[in-house]
């Protein structure tokens, strides 16, 4: 009767362990996991203006476009942006914070990524 007992035991002991294996895979409000969208895109630098990399800007949706604004001069812009990096602006309520990674200056040209 006790061989019977703990052989009957293990295999709902198992069955838990996977239960439980389960839900730690399962995704709730708290995971983080990263994300393998598009964070960076080039943005045309406006005419008259100077950025340099590290310069923190503001990115804003503006139509299908995104603009690059300084306090409230825009300094750059994408007409087509990467639809991951329009949605990611669109959800934070048209808003969002960015950096300015790499400016070609010769092709006018800045290299933004979301904060």
């Amino acid at each position: 009767m006790g061989v019977d007992f703990i052989r009957r035991a293990a295999k709902t002991l198992k069955k838990s362990w996977d239960k439980s294996r389960v839900e730690l895979g399962t995704a709730d409000l708290f995971t983080r996991e990263p994300s393998p969208l598009a964070r960076t895109a080039p943005f045309e630098v406006a005419q008259n203006t100077t950025v340099c990399a590290g310069d923190l800007v503001t990115v804003e949706t503006e139509g299908t476009a995104l603009v690059a604004r300084q306090s409230l001069t825009e300094v750059a812009r994408t007409k087509d942006p990467p639809s991951e990096l329009y949605r990611a602006v669109k959800d934070s309520c048209g808003l969002a914070k960015g950096e300015i990674r790499q400016v070609h200056n010769l092709a006018g040209v800045a290299e933004i990524a979301l904060c």
